[in-house]
């Protein structure tokens, strides 16, 4: 499995990516985008799989996020931040000589928003969608406190954080772990770029599947998966293929990643014929 780890910059701005490459050529392409509490690192169990499947897979830190640039400067509309993921897909599918390429949009808890985005863009680059523990909202940070506070009492605090990221999992996580998750939002520029995600993010994006295949995978014990947000859910994937896994929460690529691995695969390969 190759695999090699690069930057792509827009207006100054640079977008981390790592691309994971099968030995024949691909057969599939994956986007794996993580969501501002993971990073490309967290999918490394789910990686291996999808390439042995004949995956060519890039997993993509959002714009502010993971080892992408943070700062006051980078957007967080919706369009705006789709449009540099397409950005970074283009160029791949470039460096590939494979123009008009189809993929597989797979994003974890507020990235999905961002995956909807990019499907309404361009619907006839999508092969499907996936949403993990989707969040199609940040209202159940910003209802509770000021955004401001939250991130100063929840953020800032290590033992307050491993707390929030446990309670949401609903298991023990190792310190490596939870340190990854942590370290992204301490750069200098990361407090402001986790703000104004929060305050952008209050309402759903205005578009939904469509006619797009697209699947739903949910944790039963995940503490984030509230009324409101599987409102939003039923509104905006309504027309989803739908797992619960009923003992994981809200990082199922860390504590559930060999189910998750058995839900993509047979995903991958249902949707393999055009």
């Amino acid at each position: 499995m190759a695999e090699e780890s690069q930057y792509l910059s827009f207006r100054g701005i640079r977008v981390h990516f790592r691309i994971c490459s099968p030995e024949d050529p691909p057969a599939h392409r994956v986007m794996l985008l993580s969501s501002p509490l993971i990073s490309t690192f967290h999918w490394r169990k789910i990686v291996p799989e999808l390439t042995q499947l004949g995956c060519l897979t890039v997993c993509i830190d959002l714009p502010g996020f993971g080892r992408s640039d943070c700062n006051r400067d980078v957007p967080q509309d919706g369009i705006m931040r789709a449009n540099m993921l397409w950005g970074v897909l283009d160029e791949i599918d470039r460096q590939s000589d494979a123009p008009d390429s189809m993929w597989h949009l797979i994003g974890h808890s507020s990235a999905c928003a961002t995956v909807l985005e990019m499907a309404a863009l361009y619907p006839d680059s999508v092969k499907s969608q996936v949403h993990i523990a989707p969040l199609l909202t940040t209202s159940e940070v910003t209802q509770a406190e000021p955004p401001a506070r939250w991130y100063q009492q929840t953020v800032l605090v290590k033992e307050n954080f491993r707390r929030m990221i446990e309670r949401c999992s609903g298991y023990p996580m190792d310190d490596y772990i939870v340190d990854r998750m942590r370290a992204p939002l301490m750069r200098p520029g990361g407090r402001e770029s986790f703000l104004n995600m929060l305050r952008a993010g209050r309402e759903a994006p205005d578009c939904d599947l469509g006619f797009c295949p697209a699947m739903v995978i949910l944790g039963g014990r995940d503490a984030m998966l509230t009324q409101s947000a599987r409102a939003q859910i039923d509104a905006h994937l309504s027309g989803a293929e739908t797992h619960i896994l009923k003992s994981a929460g809200h990082f199922p690529m860390e504590t559930h990643s060999k189910a998750l691995r058995d839900y993509l695969r047979g995903w991958i390969r249902y949707n393999a014929q055009e």
